[in-house]
């Protein structure tokens, strides 16, 4: 049987649990599953770091948790009980809609704006605003989240008057911003704004047995939620000991979701999961291109037969950070590849029509996904 509850989490990871039950019931739970040093470090810095009314940047691979840490900042703060608010920045495409997500805008200001609006900041006013991917924000969006940080005041997008706001920011993001600083797509003085306290998520394969209490409390809800019971194997512990992870936390639970479907029995075994591990760790640029929404399998191949589209098989994942940057770039590499360099001729392997090339190039340039040696061609 599954280890109890109270055996997958430290101490601090259950008084988190109880709290964000408390304020958001049970579909709301921050579960911080592992007991590994690397995780006991990283939620000793957290609870230190809750209680000073500073931002924090929070780091760590895609699929590591850092939602996670970034709720549980707000459960140990002394602003818990007033406003949480999340957006994932690398979700908006048009500059004027994330800056209006963000600060609000005035009726008019922009195509579609209906009607005054205000943005995120003022609804997290007295609360905790989490910035997630933030590595993607637009040199405009960074000026303006420099002024909110730096003197408490935002600016409605069409709108020349400041507003006061009181707001703890706590970003992520798996991007090297001082790398990013240091070639000029990042600012430096909004860098040292947003890290004074800075945190780091360690990747799972960084973290022992950590992985098998994950697979162990998420295969305990799947048995709840289908009136189940069905146990991780021996020989399926054996398989998966020593597998690097590459996709983390996330890549536990999707793993999870396919054997227990395939599962005949009521024990999930070797020949249930080894099928859905990715490739030798020796080969991550092979086996990053079999990664695609909601499990495995390559999403070039996909577009080639005409199962999808570019937007949802290779966009729509990406922005639910089912797909990284890397990820994303060889995908669009191997299109220009075998295009003769022109992402024009490419748009057929994307499975897209040519009315939608400038649709597509914005969407690369926005998120920075141009391949270095396809860079300069836009034909």
């Amino acid at each position: 049987m599954p280890a109890p509850t109270s055996a997958w989490l430290t101490p601090l990871a259950s008084r988190i649990a109880a709290l964000s039950e408390a304020i958001w019931g049970r579909t709301g739970v921050v579960r911080m599953i592992g007991t590994s040093p690397g995780l006991l470090a990283a939620q000793t810095r957290l609870d230190r770091f809750a209680r000073v009314d500073r931002p924090v940047l929070i780091t760590g691979e895609s699929g590591v948790g850092k939602e996670l840490f970034a709720r549980a900042t707000y459960l140990l703060s002394p602003r818990t009980g007033r406003a949480f608010v999340g957006v994932n920045c690398a979700q908006f495409v048009d500059e004027n809609l994330l800056i209006s997500e963000l600060f609000g805008h005035k009726k008019g200001s922009f195509t579609g704006a209906t009607e005054d609006r205000k943005g995120l900041f003022e609804e997290a006013d007295g609360g905790v605003l989490f910035l997630d991917e933030v590595g993607e924000l637009t040199p405009r969006a960074q000026a303006a989240l420099l002024r909110a940080i730096g003197v408490g005041e935002i600016v409605r997008l069409g709108e020349s008057a400041a507003r006061r706001v009181d707001v703890r920011v706590v970003a992520a993001t798996n991007r090297d911003l001082r790398a990013m600083v240091a070639d000029g797509t990042f600012r430096e003085d909004l860098y040292y704004r947003l890290a004074p306290l800075r945190l780091h998520v360690p990747a799972l394969r960084e973290r022992g047995d950590d992985w098998r209490m994950i697979a162990e409390a998420y295969l305990a809800q799947l048995c709840r939620q289908a009136g189940a019971d069905r146990l991780l194997g021996e020989s399926a512990v054996r398989a998966l000991t020593g597998y690097p992870w590459p996709g983390n936390v996330r890549e536990v639970r999707g793993l999870l979701d396919t054997a227990f479907c395939l599962c005949l029995g009521d024990t999930i075994e070797a020949a249930d999961v080894e099928p859905e591990l990715r490739a030798d760790p020796d080969e991550l640029d092979e086996r990053t291109l079999a990664m695609a929404a909601g499990g495995t399998g390559d999403p070039y191949a996909q577009m080639s037969r005409g199962q999808g589209s570019f937007w949802s098989v290779v966009r729509d994942p990406y922005l639910d950070r089912e797909l990284n940057r890397d990820e994303v770039r060889q995908i669009v590499e191997r299109g220009l590849s075998e295009a003769g360099g022109s992402y024009k001729r490419a748009l057929r392997a994307f499975g897209l029509p040519e009315a939608e090339y400038l649709k597509f190039m914005d969407f690369l340039r926005h998120h920075r996904l141009k391949p270095e040696r396809y860079r300069r061609n836009a034909a």
